[in-house]
């Protein structure tokens, strides 16, 4: 039996308003922007990268709009997604266009002369989403897309169903500790949420050796 090619209306909704998005911001504020626009900022919140208004205006929101194309179709032809409708897969869908939007709107505040403290939004948006997907993580039933895909999670349910229910706790902490970064601004925390997303892959592999 032949599998046909699947998109659904979520990814369809994604990419047309990732499209939308990159169209909008280029006919109201291209002409506006100088000619170098910052595109990177450090850990202190100063802007450490610049880049010509063409390459963040263009290049760069089009190869995120087909980086969010090649997603949603990874997604919809998982033969294991086929089933499921896990809030964190529709997360992972919707987070393109916002990325695209974010991205726009950092660059355009600053490309008109002013100024916002990027690390408070950063964390606090970095924090929703952890917590939001932590939420729902743990609700994923195994496929090769989303989720903590190691050797050890793909080769066994119950190996994926234990390591997504502490990856679960471990998403919703990464997200408060996030928010408490707002008023920190340390990169030593940054660290140790980094630090932190390994403890799921630590425990899938003693799972594994456990036999499970």
């Amino acid at each position: 039996m032949k599998n046909k090619i699947r998109f659904t209306m979520t990814s369809k909704l994604s990419v047309l308003i990732s499209i939308i998005i990159v169209i909008i911001f280029n006919v109201l504020f291209y002409k506006k922007m100088p000619d170098m626009i910052p595109v990177h900022w450090n850990f202190a919140g100063e802007v450490d990268r610049y880049a010509d208004k063409f390459n963040a205006y263009v290049t760069t929101p089009i190869l995120l709009v087909l980086a969010g194309i090649f997603m949603n179709f990874m997604l919809d032809n998982d033969p294991k997604n086929k089933t499921q409708k896990n809030m964190a897969i529709t997360i992972g869908k919707i987070s393109i266009p916002g990325i695209i939007f974010f991205i726009f709107m950092i660059q355009t505040i600053y490309g008109l002369g002013k100024e916002i403290n990027i690390n408070l939004i950063t964390n606090m948006l970095l924090g929703v989403l952890f917590i939001a997907l932590g939420n729902y993580l743990p609700k994923a039933k195994r496929n090769y897309v989303v989720g903590i895909r190691v050797p050890w999670t793909l080769n066994s349910d119950e190996n994926w169903n234990r390591t997504h229910r502490l990856g679960g706790i471990v998403y919703i902490i990464a997200g408060l500790m996030f928010m408490i970064n707002v008023f920190l601004n340390s990169e030593f925390l940054i660290f140790l949420i980094i630090f932190l997303f390994t403890s799921p892959i630590i425990y899938s592999f003693y799972l594994y050796t456990k036999g499970i």
